[in-house]
């Protein structure tokens, strides 16, 4: 009887399948080029192999297989996902299962029990099209549709290291590949699924025998088990009722097409699934964007740019982020601030390398990060800037103001908490941390590639966490979480690590220079100076010579700001009872005082 249950669910899965398939193949319409597909026997099996049109033996290409569902063969699935038709990148194979299904993982159906090695059958048309033609090393990728798409996973999920990417259409996971699932390495993973679905059913369905877990839950099993970033972004309206939740792990990304009332189907009104994959495939190594977010490309790398209030006229308001007291430093800082000037304001954030998404380099320094705004501005066509600086990327404005002000029209400055440029702050911004890094930077970057402070940066994300969502709810602040958590857990990530160790140890060379540039009298300076150091101060009281330190810095730091405001006729704002983190904690603050600075300037 238990076998008889299991056939006829393999069955009506089959009948469905096939009906979906001619479906979808109807819906395409449109030329199909079946006659041109060459059939390849292989060890008593076949696959169906398509080439690029205009293909050269001499070139090297990419290699798709593309996975039919049950009951089907590869010719069908070549005549509805038309691969070999949309791109000639790709040389693409179509296998023909050996039995009415793949040998999916889950132990449970007719190819299981008949003993198919589709996984290396797999494997062995991979090595097949490699000795026969050109294909770019590490370039192999993968999709199925329903069953196929099972079957996908199951590559995912024990022979990973054959592909870059894969993606899985109409097809959740089962129970059993779902707890079996181990990969070796890390592969990128797209699902399509519509959430109507009555064959695989997208929220999945529970049987003794084949159980299935959601979509929802399949690809986040597939980001756990792949050492993802544990917060998901989530989009709506990516297309046409289409919702994206996506993770990514730095390399390799995980991402599931939620597609709002579609059905056991490949393509889905305003949703062109084979060009879809296609586009995931060349960017499986591209985190997703938070909305509002770009890559801005120079000759030095790719920035990482955040702009809001596009619309608004005026100069543009240029955030830049400096670090907090774990030196964490990024535009995670600005989820509160950003969209609330944007109501009124041309903003931008700009994230220096090694920072957030921004790419990577071994050479980072506020002072070199001045010369890559330029750049990045310029980009942006962007001449008329305002600036507001958080912390030591005070710095960064300093040296931009000195170096670019005649390519530029500054119209004026805020800074916020501000390094300050005297000899008794300097002394405690160069002592520790900043000298130990500096001292043990060449054996502290392999030690950070190895993962070494992966927890302990963990544990200091959290407490950071909770206490920045304390002074959000203490004073009513509107933060976007979405974009908070999407920067902020990018720290976690070894290469930010060790952009992070690297800057702290640029940072004696940084305030050298800095400390020589005179004060700026020509625009208006603004300073908002919070009192965090009374923190530092009390809780030092213990230590008297190190509370008396810290005392006198607070009393140089309030001195030099006020004069620094005073000369450039901007304001000096001092504010009590505040964190550091003035950006989280009072945004509306430092609206006002941008807002002071455009009126005195008759700025629009």
């Amino acid at each position: 009887m238990k076998r008889q249950a299991i056939t006829t669910i393999w069955l009506i899965m089959l009948l469905l399948g096939l009906a979906s398939c001619k479906s979808s193949e109807k819906n395409q319409g449109g030329k199909t080029s079946v006659e041109q597909l060459q059939q390849v026997k292989l060890s008593g099996r076949n696959y169906w192999l398509a080439l690029p049109r205009g293909y050269q033996a001499a070139n090297s290409y990419k290699l798709l297989l593309a996975f039919h569902p049950s009951g089907g063969n590869g010719k069908d699935m070549q005549s509805f996902t038309y691969f070999d038709q949309i791109s000639n990148e790709y040389i693409v194979a179509y296998p023909d299962s050996e039995q009415v299904e793949w040998n999916e993982g889950c132990n449970c159906n007719i190819a299981h029990r008949l003993g198919a090695d589709d996984l290396g059958f797999t494997s062995h048309i991979i090595t097949d099209i490699q000795s026969r033609h050109n294909v770019i090393p590490g370039e192999v990728y993968a999709a199925g549709y329903s069953q196929g798409g099972l079957f996908v996973q199951n590559l995912a999920c024990n022979l990973p290291e054959l592909f870059k990417a894969v993606a899985v259409v109409a097809a959740p996971m089962s129970i059993q590949l779902a707890s079996s699932c181990s990969p070796s390495t890390a592969v990128s993973v797209m699902m399509v699924h519509g959430t109507d679905d009555t064959v695989l059913p997208y929220n999945g369905m529970v049987h003794h025998n084949f159980g299935l877990i959601s979509s929802a839950d399949a690809i986040a099993l597939m980001a756990g088990k792949n050492d993802a970033l544990p917060y998901a972004l989530h989009k709506t309206q990516v297309a046409p009722h289409t919702h994206l939740t996506s993770y990514h792990n730095g390399t390799q990304k995980f991402q599931l097409y939620s597609v709002q009332g579609g059905g056991h189907t490949w393509q889905f009104a305003g949703f062109d699934t084979s060009r879809q994959i296609l586009n995931f495939f060349a960017e499986a190594e591209q985190p997703e964007l938070p909305e509002h977010s770009q890559l801005v490309t120079t000759e030095q790398g790719q920035f990482h740019v955040r702009a809001m209030g596009l619309s608004n006229p005026g100069p543009a308001v240029v955030l830049l982020a400096g670090p907090n007291y774990n030196y964490h430093s990024d535009s995670a800082w600005f989820a509160a601030l950003q969209p609330l000037l944007a109501k009124q304001y041309r903003v931008y954030s700009i994230d220096r390398l090694g920072n957030a998404y921004s790419s990577h380099t071994e050479e980072l320094s506020y002072r070199r990060f001045a010369d890559d705004l330029a750049l990045v501005l310029q980009q942006l066509q962007e001449t008329q800037l305002a600036f507001v600086t958080f912390s030591s990327s005070s710095i960064s404005a300093r040296w931009f103001y000195q170096l670019h002000q005649q390519q530029f029209d500054i119209k004026a400055m805020l800074y916020i908490d501000p390094d300050i440029p005297l000899p008794h702050s300097l002394s405690l911004y160069q002592g520790y941390p900043a000298n130990w890094y500096l001292a043990n930077l060449p054996a502290l970057l392999p030690h950070l590639a190895a993962g070494n402070w992966t927890e302990r940066t963990k544990e200091k994300l959290e407490i950071e966490y909770n206490e920045i969502k304390q002074l959000v709810v203490e004073h009513d602040v509107q933060m976007d979480w979405t974009y908070f958590e999407q920067i902020m857990q990018l720290r976690l990530l070894i290469p930010q690590q060790q952009a992070r160790a690297i800057e702290i140890a640029g940072y004696i060379t940084d305030l050298d220079g800095y400390a020589q540039l005179p004060m700026v009298s020509a625009i208006p300076v603004s300073i908002i100076d919070s009192d965090f150091e009374q923190q530092q101060i009390d809780q030092a009281q213990d230590e008297p010579e190190l509370a008396e330190a810290l005392h006198f810095w607070q009393q140089e730091g309030s001195a030099w700001s006020a004069e620094q405001a005073s000369i450039s006729h901007g304001q000096y704002i001092a504010l009590s009872n505040s964190d550091h983190l003035v950006p989280v904690q009072q945004p509306e603050q430092i609206k006002q005082a941008l807002d002071w600075l455009f009126r005195e300037l008759q700025l629009p």
